[in-house]
């Protein structure tokens, strides 16, 4: 479903503040905003009155970034995050042209218990149909690894770089991406990431 305001606005004070650490939240006006601009989407998988899980989308024409996803906490474990993230694939999504997903990547751990966490939510993705790219990133100086949802065609490393690119750059000033956004593609690893 769709979420309507009033439901985004109680699911971002009681949720996303506990879901997510402060460094990661953007301020709800801003969210507000990008709606309004048909910039953002909302998701939600509801069981009566209950939001099982979430997504959230950082949306630029065709394409769109998953900003936010989680599944209520009391809840995790029992496949409701498989089944969210595989209905919106097969339906709400599929009008779009692309959509990719960061997870943090786990060759940057700072110890090997956050290196399993980052492993786990990686697999997490691949089993439920997300194609892994050769992209990576560095955002905020956070490391990520780029996943496509499997939505139309599966996409070069090229063009999932542009499109990680220009998403970023339609949220950000160019002062700010220039500082803040690395992309290394096609094949990570064998240079420095590059603006």
């Amino acid at each position: 479903m769709i979420m309507r305001r009033r439901i985004l606005m109680r699911l971002y004070k009681e949720r996303l503040t506990r879901d997510f650490p402060p460094n990661e939240l953007k301020p709800l006006s801003m969210i507000k905003k990008a709606l309004e601009e048909d910039e953002y989407i909302c998701y939600g998988a509801v069981a009566g009155e209950t939001i099982l899980a979430y997504a959230f989308f950082v949306k630029c024409g065709a394409n769109a970034l998953v900003d936010y996803y989680a599944v209520k906490e009391d809840m995790r474990d029992a496949g409701i995050g498989s089944r969210f993230i595989r209905e919106l694939i097969a339906g709400p999504l599929q009008g779009l042209n692309c959509v990719l997903l960061e997870a943090e990547d786990p060759d940057c751990a700072q110890d090997m218990h956050e290196r399993e966490t980052r492993n786990r939510r990686l697999s997490f993705y691949t089993r439920n149909g997300l194609w892994t790219t050769a992209v990576k990133a560095e955002v905020w100086g956070a490391p990520y690894c780029i996943l496509q949802l499997p939505i139309g065609v599966r996409h070069s490393s090229d063009t999932i770089a542009a499109v990680y690119s220009a998403i970023y750059h339609a949220m950000m000033t160019d002062k700010v991406y220039n500082e803040r956004v690395r992309i290394a593609a096609p094949c990570p690893g064998t240079g420095p990431l590059v603006p």
